[in-house]
């Protein structure tokens, strides 16, 4: 595999690969620097601190910065049960107003956001809670740039239909292809479902598709985001609706368990 001298440089010998029950969390782009980071800022120390002891941690923190400069993180989990127990740690401990490290992610808010601290209901952009396909390769993460998107199926005829066309090798060979045809450094993608919890569910609701696609650069990420949208138009349009959500960030830190 060609690795780009910029990546070399940032090695963690990475493999990302996602076992199956494993989780994600994807964070809104809240932040004006990485807080998941050691040592941590000193605004941000105590925080981080219990952090570090506690065992609900995600065994991986991801930090992306966008070219706005603002900083979201992206973290995985072992199990659902996992994610949950850490989600709950959160909320106790840091995003209700009045806990013990609220405070810490009042410096850390970027500028503009001083009043919308991150709260249960505004901290995810999405979750992943059921892997469909994990076709990421390579060690090095540090340096690479993502697009994540999330997108809502259509109805669970669509939702079928995408399940067994976008986790299988044919689908990933088409875009691979693409790709290396349009010179895009692109290092895989992984494709998880984002399930509603047991007490959110209503008859009929079919969980969003949370993907994360990964590239050498921005440049890559902007040119290979639209290739794949180009390429894959005919099978989008049959899956889901016009809107859909993204983030596209340079990986900057990983804090590992």
């Amino acid at each position: 595999m060609h690795v780009p001298e910029h990546l070399k440089q940032f090695s963690n010998l990475l493999h990302l690969s996602m076992s199956k029950g494993r989780c994600m969390i994807v964070g809104r782009p809240l932040f004006k620097y990485p807080i998941a980071v050691v040592p941590p800022p000193e605004p941000v120390r105590p925080l981080l601190s219990a952090i570090r002891e506690c065992e609900s941690r995600p065994f991986r923190i991801i930090s992306y910065e966008q070219e706005s400069g603002k900083v979201f993180n992206c973290s995985f989990f072992n199990d659902e049960a996992h994610m949950h127990s850490w989600l709950s740690w959160l909320e106790e401990h840091a995003l209700t107003p009045g806990s013990k490290y609220h405070v810490c992610l009042a410096d850390a808010t970027a500028s503009g956001a001083a009043d919308m601290l991150p709260t249960p209901s505004t901290l995810l952009f999405g979750r992943g809670t059921e892997v469909l396909t994990d076709t990421r390769f390579g060690e090095y993460q540090v340096g690479m740039a993502i697009n994540f998107s999330r997108q809502l199926p259509l109805g669970t005829a669509q939702l079928d239909d995408m399940r067994a066309v976008a986790a299988s090798a044919e689908f990933e060979e088409r875009i691979a292809r693409c790709m290396h045809e349009h010179n895009v450094s692109y290092f895989g993608r992984l494709a998880m479902l984002e399930t509603s919890e047991s007490s959110e569910a209503s008859a009929g609701e079919v969980p969003a598709l949370i993907t994360a696609l990964r590239y050498g650069s921005i440049d890559d990420a902007r040119r290979g985001t639209a290739v794949v949208r180009d390429l894959m138009r005919p099978e989008l349009t049959r899956w889901f609706a016009n809107e859909h959500e993204s983030l596209m960030g340079t990986t900057t830190q990983v804090l590992e368990r």
